[in-house]
C-alpha cells in the first residue's frame, strides 16, 4: 500500500494563500536593507553634528540612539 505525499498544485487541495513570487520578496528585502542603511547614515550624521557641537561621545551616542531607535 502506498501513501500519496504530493498533490498537484492545480488541484488546490490545500486552500491557503499562495506565496508571493520570489522576485517580490527579494525586492522587499532589498528595500528593507536600503531603508536600514539610510537610517544608519542619518544617525551617523546626527552623531557627528552633536560631536562637532562639543557633546561627549557617551552623551551623543545616547542621544542619537534615543532619537533614532527608541521604541523599536
Amino acid at each position: 500500500m502506498s501513501t500519496t505525499t504530493h498533490f498537484h498544485h492545480s488541484l488546490d487541495l490545500y486552500r491557503h494563500a499562495k506565496p508571493a513570487p520570489r522576485r517580490w520578496k527579494l525586492l522587499a528585502d532589498l528595500r528593507t536593507a536600503w531603508d536600514a542603511v539610510g537610517e544608519g547614515f542619518a544617525a551617523a550624521r546626527r552623531y557627528e553634528e552633536l560631536m562637532r557641537r562639543g557633546m561627549s561621545h557617551e552623551q551623543a551616542a545616547a542621544k542619537v540612539f534615543f532619537e533614532h531607535y527608541a521604541g523599536r
